[in-house]
Order: C-alpha cells, then structure tokens, then sequence
C-alpha cells in the first residue's frame, strides 16, 4: 500500500492474503483500509475461518478471533462481520463504518453477477479502467451473467465500450456499444458507437451503422456535431497549430516545440493515470 497507516494494534509475522486484490495485510488497521476501499470487492468469501484464525494467532486477539468465528458459524449478514473487525480497532471513524455497513447491506442480498457489475461500476467511476476493463469481461465470460436482465447485460456491454474508448481502443469500443445497442437499445449506447467509429475514422463502419439501426438525420448532424466539437478542444487546437507551426518554419521554433513537449507530456501523464491497476 501507497498510504502510511498508523497501527496501534499487533503487526503479524505472517500476513493475511487477500485472494481478490492480490494483496497481503500485516495489521487490522491494514485490513480495515482495504475494506474501506474496496467495499464492492467484499463478498462472503472473507467470512472464512482461516481469516478468523489468523486475527487470533498473528494479531493476538483471541476474543475477536472468537466472535468472528461465531458469526461465520452462523451465518450471519457480511455487514455484520466487517462491522466487527472495523469497531474493533480506531481506524475508522463511526461514519465511515456507518457509510461502509450502508453499502454492503445494499449488495449483500444481490445476486453474483450484479454484485460484479456494481464492483465493475466503481472502478469505472474511480477511473480505474483497466481494472474495470477485467471485471466487466469476468462478468461477461461468467455463467452468471444470465442472471441479469437482458438491458442490463446491455448496460454492461455499454460501459466496458465507454471504458474501451477512453482508453482509445475504438474498435474494441464499437463491437461493445454495438453489442450493448442490440440488448438494451438505448439511444445513449447508440450514440457512442456512432461516436467510437467516427473517432476511429472508419467512415466505411460509421455508414453500415448509420444504415443498420436507421439513424435519422438529425442524430447523425448531433453526432457529427459533438464529435467536431471535441475535436476542437484547446489541448487539440494548441497542439495542431504548434504542429503547424513547426512545419512552416522549419522546424525551428522553440514555442512550438515546447507547446507540443507540454501537450504530449499532459496526455502521457493522464492516460498512465487511466491505465493504472
């Protein structure tokens, strides 16, 4: 973990690995900033005796160890377990454990594949895209995505494209919001693969779309339209005129070339932020 975390309670000698994040927790503190940061990669799975045992053999807390133990035993509600594990240490104030319970009461009841969805949905929101990118494809691979409706099977062919094209990966982006389009035949998801083809520069695919889903005129000028005006965004404009720039003198022009240093640098930066797991 990146963030310092401040441990009262006992350091264990052997860590807990957390299968779902890959990721080893030496402290309750630890474990409690995990579970505060990734409500919707909780799931029932934590509620293990292995967990329990090792509360109780490496951070020497036998009654906790106990308590847990009992609550696994009888199967009580997820909330219920991490509650435990969050009031027993002073990590979490007792809003942030009222917000978490909140959440997980709210999945908890739901079926597997839309706790996946709702997971995959927040990493997206989070910009963690990549991240996102695997859920959504875990989900679409799983058995257990016909346990969601058919719009919503759309929505998440849907979202996996809007996370495809941020990532410029048009033609990944267009088979998924035209998968998305025929199962939950949102004009939203429509106009984002008119978008994705258009930005991919296929005007070949963009007319096949146009024609397959009988696009009126008058959304294919909206789409044009909004397409067009993203394409003039500063950054763009500023760095095709830099570009100009150096074209016409010869490649020597000190504003030119820092203008298209800064641009690059900018989008460099922004999109490793969006690629990170």
């Amino acid at each position: 973990m990146s963030t310092l975390i401040y441990c009262k309670n006992s350091i264990a000698a052997s860590p807990y690995y957390i299968e779902e994040a890959s990721l080893n927790v030496y402290s309750l503190e630890e474990l409690s900033y995990y579970m505060l940061n990734n409500v919707y990669l909780l799931s029932t799975k934590m509620m293990s005796a292995e967990l329990c045992n090792w509360i109780g053999r490496e951070l020497k807390m036998p009654q906790l160890s106990t308590e847990l133990m009992g609550l696994v035993q009888n199967n009580s509600p997820l909330h219920i377990f991490v509650g435990h594990i969050l009031n027993a240490n002073g990590y979490a104030s007792n809003k942030e454990i009222k917000d978490l319970l909140g959440i997980i009461s709210t999945f908890e009841n739901k079926s597997e594949a839309e706790r996946k969805k709702l997971r995959a949905d927040r990493l997206i929101a989070s910009e963690k895209l990549v991240d996102a990118i695997y859920e959504y494809e875990t989900l679409l691979s799983d058995d257990v995505v016909g346990d969601l409706p058919r719009v919503v099977e759309g929505d998440v062919y849907h979202n996996l494209g809007v996370a495809f094209a941020r990532l410029f990966f048009f033609d990944e982006a267009c088979r998924c919001f035209d998968e998305g389009y025929k199962k939950n035949q949102k004009k939203q998801t429509l106009f984002c693969l008119l978008y994705a083809t258009r930005c991919s520069g296929d005007k070949t695919a963009f007319d096949e779309f146009v024609n397959k889903y009988q696009v009126s005129k008058d959304d294919v000028d909206e789409v044009l339209k909004i397409v067009s005006n993203a394409s003039s965004n500063e950054n763009i404009v500023g760095f095709d005129s830099a570009i100009n720039g150096l074209v016409f003198s010869d490649g020597n022009s000190a504003e030119s070339k820092e203008t298209i240093k800064n641009v690059i640098s900018n989008w460099k930066e922004e999109y490793i932020k969006l690629c990170r797991i």
